[in-house]
């Protein structure tokens, strides 16, 4: 199954999955957020550590800029795709939302056809038999 097949969900599983989406979309752009903020702290140590004229502590901070840049490039790909899903999801969604519901509840549909047409009348259906049986044999009788 693709992330983006509701294939199978009703609407209100569809609705849950898209939501799970929708709220990991969210969270990846707080982490975003937080890693800019972390860019920027990073970025003003460098330039303190080459301000005071500490080579070493600023080539160690220029490192870890990098991997946190690298951290951001990753993430800004996962939020990009995770968009374009949501996008779609929503889409699929909106689309499974306007259909018929295709489930049927049989219960609830024996209930509506018992107000309607009432309940079985299992007293007829047994004296039909035993009259049917009667006629049998009384035809039995003239026959032998």
């Amino acid at each position: 199954m693709q992330d983006t097949d509701l294939e199978g969900l009703g609407p209100k599983e569809a609705a849950e999955y898209v939501l799970a989406f929708v709220t990991t979309l969210k969270q990846t752009e707080k982490d975003l957020a937080r890693i800019d903020e972390e860019i920027g702290m990073w970025t003003k140590r460098v330039a303190l550590a080459e301000s005071r004229g500490e080579a070493s502590l600023a080539a160690q901070a220029k490192t870890r800029l990098e991997e946190i840049q690298g951290k951001k490039t990753a993430r800004e790909a996962e939020l990009s795709e995770l968009k374009m899903k949501v996008s779609i999801l929503k889409d699929k969604l909106k689309r499974l939302r306007m259909m018929p519901s295709r489930s049927v509840d049989t219960d609830l549909l024996l209930a509506q056809l018992e107000m309607v047409a009432g309940k079985k009348d299992e007293l007829s259906a047994a004296l039909k038999e035993e009259e049917a049986k009667a006629k049998l044999e009384e035809l039995k009788k003239r026959m032998g």
